[in-house]
């Protein structure tokens, strides 16, 4: 899903956070097998699941991260449930800070539907823990509403 916003990454991606972050998820869950769009210079890591959240039966992590450690996640299943969990420089009212969260079902980019993302951590290979916390929670649940409520990770 090609996503149209007033704001973007900053810097070029990091192919090898990338490689980083595919490797520290599949470590983490039996379910995901992550591939690069392109083994030289990579622009995206996705990461598809053999089960999905609820009624989903298939999903994707789709992970764009740059060389100045923003990030672009963007979950995505087989029922049209699209959300993102993002750090960059935004033009939105809320939050403040650069990482916020475009919540279910659409991932809207709409100044209203924007919320602070739950994830407070920004080294990689936490920002992948956290992630596959939080997706794990979400798939347990049999829903998306634990995917940006760090208080349903124990």
């Amino acid at each position: 899903m090609e996503v149209s916003e007033s704001h973007s990454l900053r810097g070029a991606i990091d192919a090898g956070a990338l490689y980083e972050f595919r490797s520290e998820f599949e470590r983490l869950e039996p379910l995901a097998s992550g591939s690069l769009d392109d083994p030289v210079s990579p622009g995206e890591l996705r990461l598809r699941f053999d089960d999905g959240i609820g009624e989903a039966t298939t999903a994707t992590i789709t992970v764009r991260w740059s060389v100045r450690d923003d990030y672009n996640l963007h979950y995505s299943d087989d029922t049209d449930r699209n959300l993102r969990w993002d750090v960059h420089p935004h033009e939105y009212t809320a939050p403040d800070e650069d990482g916020h969260y475009h919540p279910p079902p659409n991932a809207s980019s709409d100044d209203d539907d924007v919320d602070p993302s739950c994830i407070g951590v920004t080294e990689l290979v936490l920002v992948a823990r956290a992630v596959h916390q939080l997706w794990r929670a979400g798939y347990d649940a049999g829903c998306v509403d634990p995917l940006n409520d760090a208080t349903e990770i124990e």
